[in-house]
């Protein structure tokens, strides 16, 4: 049996011609020609396929590597820009506002070392108050703040005295510029309020309005001891017991703003000292019923009362009617021959 190729070359020699199909057909079912083994060819061509699509593959996954390995392939400008706003954006925020904070922090700090003891605690005294509307602190008449060691404002506490002669405490504790505020209440009961430097320095010591307010304010500002000394009760002067002839209220040595001291007794003499000269008089209870719109006795150096003249008489919380210089919250006399607005030096207190 002959191949096809064959087949056809002895058939031409035979017949000089080429053999049609049906002539191939009925040889190849006569046995005269093999037939192609198509079950050997096709998976010869399939391998064939499939290995240049496999080299194929393998050749765009080498090129692939070789290129991301050499040349890394850069994000897309979208995804650089997002992602690099976002990081900036926050490290920005996180960075440069703690920079500006830091920067505004230690100027407030700087501004406030500045200022004089008794300014920082006028500020903290209006701070606290804007906090605390109920309390008493900036009307009172003094008010004194105590260091604890040598830290001043920024560990202590204020202290004053209400109407009611009540002693109140306010703990400061100031830390970088944390202001941290501990009330004291007289029966022992605390509450905290907080506070910061930067606030209080924008609020009452920015504009020249609020400085004069806060220098004003720092003029009550004394030492513990004169809050004390302030607050002592002293004793107040009898007018009805005076008027009856009683003028124990009256005894004692008084001094006014000039210095002079005088000294009353017991049995209605007074001595004073001026000039290092010492001279006596006698006292005279006004009549009852006098005119005068202030209580007074009568000075005279003797029993006629000729050349003398009279001491105005006023109580606690009595003001001058004709306008008043002195502190009305301490009994007080006033030498005078004529009625008026005294000076402030023109008031004697108990000494």
């Amino acid at each position: 049996m002959i191949n096809k190729k064959a087949w056809e070359k002895s058939f031409r020699q035979v017949n000089g011609r080429d053999p049609n199909e049906k002539e191939y057909q009925k040889a190849v079912l006569h046995g005269l020609v093999k037939e192609p083994d198509t079950r050997n060819k096709n998976p010869k061509k399939t391998y064939i396929i499939i290995g240049i699509i496999v080299g194929a593959f393998l050749l765009i996954v080498i090129t692939f590597l070789s290129t991301l390995l050499l040349f890394p392939v850069p994000k897309s400008d979208h995804t650089k820009s997002f992602n690099t706003g976002s990081v900036e954006s926050v490290s920005s925020s996180s960075s440069s506002l703690p920079s500006r904070s830091s920067d505004n922090s230690e100027q407030n700090i700087n501004t406030w070392e500045k200022l004089s003891l008794n300014e920082q605690i006028a500020l903290l005294a209006q701070s606290y108050t804007a906090i605390n509307s109920q309390t008493s602190l900036l009307s009172a008449d003094k008010i004194a703040m105590t260091a604890n060691g040598d830290k001043g404002v920024n560990d202590g506490f204020i202290q004053w005295y209400d109407s009611s002669h009540t002693l109140h405490r306010l703990d400061v504790l100031i830390n970088n510029e944390t202001i941290s505020f501990s009330y004291i209440s007289p029966t022992g009961q605390s509450e905290r309020k907080r506070d910061k430097i930067g606030t209080i320095l924008s609020t009452y010591f920015q504009t020249n309005t609020a400085k004069q307010t806060t220098k004003a304010l720092a003029l009550k500002m004394v030492t513990p001891v004169e809050l004390y000394k302030s607050n002592v009760s002293e004793k107040d002067l009898d007018i009805a017991a005076i008027s009856n002839g009683d003028i124990s209220s009256l005894v004692g040595s008084w001094e006014n703003g000039n210095g002079d001291v005088i000294t009353i007794n017991a049995d209605r003499s007074m001595s004073s000292a001026q000039s290092g000269q010492q001279a006596s008089t006698n006292l005279k209870i006004a009549p009852k019923g006098s005119e005068s719109k202030i209580p007074y006795i009568v000075v005279a150096p003797d029993s006629s009362g000729i050349g003398g003249f009279v001491f105005t008489l006023f109580k606690i919380d009595f003001k001058n009617p004709y306008g008043d210089q002195s502190d009305s919250k301490r009994p007080r006399i006033a030498g005078t021959q004529n009625p008026g607005n005294f000076t402030p030096d023109t008031y004697y207190y108990r000494k």
